[in-house]
Protein backbone atom coordinates (compact mmCIF):
# COMPACT_ATOMS: atom_id res chain seq x y z
CA UNK A 1 0.00 0.00 0.00
CA UNK A 2 1.14 3.33 -0.91
CA UNK A 3 1.05 6.50 1.69
CA UNK A 4 -1.71 7.45 0.17
CA UNK A 5 -4.20 4.64 -0.07
CA UNK A 6 -2.99 4.04 4.01
CA UNK A 7 -4.30 7.29 4.66
CA UNK A 8 -7.46 6.95 2.70
CA UNK A 9 -8.40 3.32 4.57
CA UNK A 10 -7.18 5.39 8.19
CA UNK A 11 -9.90 8.01 7.29
CA UNK A 12 -12.47 5.38 5.95
CA UNK A 13 -12.04 3.41 9.07
CA UNK A 14 -12.19 6.44 11.87
CA UNK A 15 -15.85 7.53 10.08
CA UNK A 16 -16.66 4.13 10.84
CA UNK A 17 -15.77 4.41 13.88
CA UNK A 18 -17.91 7.18 14.78
CA UNK A 19 -20.91 5.64 13.41
CA UNK A 20 -20.23 3.16 15.74
CA UNK A 21 -21.12 5.41 18.51
CA UNK A 22 -24.60 5.50 16.57
CA UNK A 23 -27.93 5.52 18.88
CA UNK A 24 -29.51 3.12 15.96
CA UNK A 25 -28.08 -0.35 16.68
CA UNK A 26 -28.28 -1.58 13.15
CA UNK A 27 -25.61 1.01 11.95
CA UNK A 28 -23.66 0.81 14.94
CA UNK A 29 -23.42 -3.01 14.22
CA UNK A 30 -22.74 -2.63 10.82
CA UNK A 31 -20.17 0.09 11.38
CA UNK A 32 -18.24 -2.36 13.86
CA UNK A 33 -18.12 -5.41 10.91
CA UNK A 34 -16.82 -2.89 8.65
CA UNK A 35 -14.20 -1.73 10.81
CA UNK A 36 -13.43 -5.42 11.67
CA UNK A 37 -13.16 -6.32 8.34
CA UNK A 38 -11.01 -3.32 6.96
CA UNK A 39 -8.37 -3.66 9.97
CA UNK A 40 -7.85 -7.63 9.06
CA UNK A 41 -7.84 -6.74 5.60
CA UNK A 42 -5.03 -3.88 5.92
CA UNK A 43 -3.40 -5.13 9.18
CA UNK A 44 -4.80 -2.68 11.31
CA UNK A 45 -6.65 -2.68 14.45
CA UNK A 46 -9.32 0.20 16.01
CA UNK A 47 -6.49 1.03 18.62
CA UNK A 48 -3.93 2.01 15.95
CA UNK A 49 -6.69 4.71 14.60
CA UNK A 50 -8.59 7.63 16.32
CA UNK A 51 -12.36 8.31 15.16
CA UNK A 52 -10.97 12.31 14.73
CA UNK A 53 -8.05 10.84 12.06
CA UNK A 54 -6.71 13.15 10.34
CA UNK A 55 -4.10 12.66 7.71
CA UNK A 56 -2.88 15.94 7.68
CA UNK A 57 -2.48 16.29 11.65
CA UNK A 58 -2.05 12.45 12.49
CA UNK A 59 0.42 11.39 9.68
CA UNK A 60 4.24 11.23 10.34
CA UNK A 61 6.85 13.68 9.02
CA UNK A 62 10.57 14.80 9.65
CA UNK A 63 12.87 17.45 9.38
CA UNK A 64 16.01 18.88 10.02
CA UNK A 65 16.12 21.30 12.88
CA UNK A 66 18.89 24.11 13.01
CA UNK A 67 22.34 24.24 10.76
CA UNK A 68 24.78 21.46 10.83
CA UNK A 69 27.63 21.21 13.32
CA UNK A 70 30.90 19.09 13.90
CA UNK A 71 30.23 18.89 17.58
CA UNK A 72 26.57 18.43 19.28
CA UNK A 73 25.83 20.74 21.71
CA UNK A 74 24.17 18.51 24.01
CA UNK A 75 22.06 20.86 26.26
CA UNK A 76 20.34 22.40 22.89
CA UNK A 77 19.31 18.76 21.83
CA UNK A 78 18.57 17.49 24.73
CA UNK A 79 16.02 20.32 24.98
CA UNK A 80 14.59 19.93 21.53
CA UNK A 81 14.45 15.93 22.57
CA UNK A 82 12.56 16.22 25.80
CA UNK A 83 9.86 19.35 23.99
CA UNK A 84 9.64 16.60 20.82
CA UNK A 85 8.89 13.87 23.25
CA UNK A 86 6.27 16.22 25.21
CA UNK A 87 4.34 15.42 21.36
CA UNK A 88 5.28 11.92 21.11
CA UNK A 89 8.30 12.67 18.45
CA UNK A 90 11.83 11.79 18.73
CA UNK A 91 15.36 13.23 17.67
CA UNK A 92 17.99 11.43 15.85
CA UNK A 93 21.42 12.86 15.34
CA UNK A 94 22.33 11.80 11.38
CA UNK A 95 25.11 12.58 9.17
CA UNK A 96 24.49 15.55 7.30
CA UNK A 97 23.52 15.85 3.25
CA UNK A 98 24.11 18.32 0.75
CA UNK A 99 21.38 20.88 0.12
CA UNK A 100 20.69 20.82 4.24
CA UNK A 101 22.44 24.25 5.88
CA UNK A 102 26.00 24.21 6.76
CA UNK A 103 26.87 21.11 5.08
CA UNK A 104 30.33 19.67 4.97
CA UNK A 105 31.39 16.35 4.71
CA UNK A 106 32.24 15.77 8.38
CA UNK A 107 29.09 17.66 9.56
CA UNK A 108 25.62 16.29 11.88
CA UNK A 109 22.25 17.20 11.69
CA UNK A 110 19.25 16.89 14.57
CA UNK A 111 16.60 14.86 12.36
CA UNK A 112 13.10 15.54 14.37
CA UNK A 113 10.40 13.21 13.57
CA UNK A 114 6.75 13.88 14.86
CA UNK A 115 2.95 13.86 13.39
CA UNK A 116 2.29 16.82 10.90
CA UNK A 117 -0.12 18.26 13.55
CA UNK A 118 2.24 18.22 16.03
CA UNK A 119 5.36 19.64 14.29
CA UNK A 120 4.41 23.49 14.62
CA UNK A 121 3.67 23.21 18.41
CA UNK A 122 7.40 21.38 18.66
CA UNK A 123 9.22 23.81 16.64
CA UNK A 124 7.40 27.37 18.72
CA UNK A 125 7.66 25.27 22.15
CA UNK A 126 11.04 24.66 21.64
CA UNK A 127 11.98 28.55 20.09
CA UNK A 128 10.69 29.77 23.36
CA UNK A 129 12.15 27.41 25.67
CA UNK A 130 15.86 28.14 23.55
CA UNK A 131 15.42 31.92 24.25
CA UNK A 132 14.98 31.85 27.53
CA UNK A 133 17.68 29.07 27.93
CA UNK A 134 20.30 31.64 26.00
CA UNK A 135 19.24 34.78 28.17
CA UNK A 136 19.44 33.40 31.74
CA UNK A 137 22.43 31.00 31.07
CA UNK A 138 24.06 35.03 29.80
CA UNK A 139 22.38 36.49 32.91
CA UNK A 140 23.78 33.72 35.12
CA UNK A 141 27.45 33.84 33.66
CA UNK A 142 27.76 37.49 33.96
CA UNK A 143 26.65 37.70 37.50
CA UNK A 144 29.35 34.57 38.47
CA UNK A 145 32.03 36.85 36.87
CA UNK A 146 30.65 40.25 38.51
CA UNK A 147 31.12 38.15 41.45
CA UNK A 148 34.83 37.47 41.20
CA UNK A 149 34.35 33.49 40.14
CA UNK A 150 35.19 32.47 36.62
CA UNK A 151 34.50 28.89 35.06
CA UNK A 152 34.68 27.81 31.28
CA UNK A 153 32.45 25.41 31.71
CA UNK A 154 29.57 27.29 33.88
CA UNK A 155 27.85 28.81 30.72
CA UNK A 156 27.67 24.95 29.34
CA UNK A 157 27.13 23.32 32.43
CA UNK A 158 23.87 25.78 33.57
CA UNK A 159 22.57 25.01 30.26
CA UNK A 160 22.63 21.32 30.93
CA UNK A 161 21.58 22.05 34.05
CA UNK A 162 18.12 23.89 32.31
CA UNK A 163 17.76 21.78 29.96
CA UNK A 164 17.82 18.73 32.39
CA UNK A 165 14.91 20.42 34.63
CA UNK A 166 12.60 21.31 31.80
CA UNK A 167 12.52 17.68 30.75
CA UNK A 168 11.49 16.55 34.15
CA UNK A 169 8.90 19.55 34.78
CA UNK A 170 7.29 18.34 30.81
CA UNK A 171 6.68 14.88 31.96
CA UNK A 172 4.97 15.75 34.94
CA UNK A 173 3.32 18.08 33.13
CA UNK A 174 1.62 15.29 30.73
CA UNK A 175 1.11 12.93 33.63
CA UNK A 176 -1.00 15.85 35.32
CA UNK A 177 -2.90 16.64 32.05
CA UNK A 178 -4.32 13.51 31.77
CA UNK A 179 -4.99 13.00 35.60
CA UNK A 180 -6.61 16.18 35.46
CA UNK A 181 -9.12 15.66 32.41
CA UNK A 182 -12.47 15.64 33.31
CA UNK A 183 -15.15 12.54 32.65
CA UNK A 184 -16.33 11.80 28.86
CA UNK A 185 -18.83 9.73 27.68
CA UNK A 186 -18.16 5.98 28.77
CA UNK A 187 -13.59 6.65 29.10
CA UNK A 188 -12.38 9.87 30.82
CA UNK A 189 -10.45 11.78 28.36
CA UNK A 190 -7.40 11.25 30.38
CA UNK A 191 -7.60 7.59 28.48
CA UNK A 192 -8.51 9.39 25.23
CA UNK A 193 -5.18 11.20 25.43
CA UNK A 194 -3.06 7.89 26.25
CA UNK A 195 -4.69 6.47 23.12
CA UNK A 196 -3.66 9.14 20.85
CA UNK A 197 -0.52 9.47 22.11
CA UNK A 198 -0.08 5.39 21.39
CA UNK A 199 -1.45 6.16 18.45
CA UNK A 200 1.12 9.27 17.54
CA UNK A 201 4.17 6.90 18.64
CA UNK A 202 3.11 4.05 16.80
CA UNK A 203 3.35 6.43 13.24
CA UNK A 204 6.63 7.83 14.56
CA UNK A 205 8.43 4.90 15.44
CA UNK A 206 7.29 3.74 12.34
CA UNK A 207 8.83 5.97 10.28
CA UNK A 208 12.23 6.20 12.34
CA UNK A 209 12.16 2.45 11.99
CA UNK A 210 12.04 2.88 8.36
CA UNK A 211 14.28 6.02 7.94
CA UNK A 212 16.95 4.26 10.12
CA UNK A 213 17.01 0.58 10.35
CA UNK A 214 20.21 0.66 11.84
CA UNK A 215 19.46 3.18 14.98
CA UNK A 216 21.43 2.32 17.87
CA UNK A 217 20.92 4.29 20.83
CA UNK A 218 23.11 7.28 21.38
CA UNK A 219 25.02 7.38 24.30
CA UNK A 220 23.92 10.24 26.94
CA UNK A 221 25.29 13.28 27.70
CA UNK A 222 27.04 13.88 31.26
CA UNK A 223 25.89 16.34 33.80
CA UNK A 224 27.34 18.09 36.91
CA UNK A 225 29.81 20.40 37.50
CA UNK A 226 30.22 24.34 38.21
CA UNK A 227 26.62 26.05 37.04
CA UNK A 228 24.59 22.77 36.59
CA UNK A 229 22.63 23.39 39.87
CA UNK A 230 22.16 27.20 39.00
CA UNK A 231 20.71 25.71 35.93
CA UNK A 232 18.09 23.49 37.27
CA UNK A 233 17.24 25.89 39.39
CA UNK A 234 16.09 28.13 36.64
CA UNK A 235 14.55 25.27 34.80
CA UNK A 236 12.34 24.61 37.99
CA UNK A 237 11.50 28.03 37.87
CA UNK A 238 10.88 28.54 34.37
CA UNK A 239 6.93 28.02 33.57
CA UNK A 240 6.34 25.15 30.91
CA UNK A 241 3.00 26.37 30.39
CA UNK A 242 3.10 28.43 27.53
CA UNK A 243 1.20 25.98 25.48
CA UNK A 244 -2.63 25.60 25.98
CA UNK A 245 -3.98 21.93 27.41
CA UNK A 246 -3.66 20.19 24.41
CA UNK A 247 -6.73 19.38 22.27
CA UNK A 248 -7.55 18.18 19.27
CA UNK A 249 -6.27 21.19 17.72
CA UNK A 250 -3.22 22.65 20.50
CA UNK A 251 -2.02 26.06 20.32
CA UNK A 252 0.62 28.43 21.75
CA UNK A 253 -0.94 30.83 24.15
CA UNK A 254 -0.29 34.18 23.32
CA UNK A 255 1.70 35.50 26.64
Amino acid sequence: LTMTDLNSIKAKISKLLRLQQSDNAGEAANAAAFVERLCREHGLTPDDISPDHDPERDEPTFWVAGAAFKRVDHADWNLLNYVAKHYNGQTIQRCARAGEEGYLQDKSVIEVVATKGNRIQIELYYAYLKDVMERLADEAKAKAVAEGYSSRSFRLNFRKGFAQAIGEKLREQKKVSRDEQPQAQGETAGLALLKRDAIEKKAVDALVKQRFPRLRSGSASTFGGNGTNAGRAAGRSTSVNRQVTRTSTPQLMGR
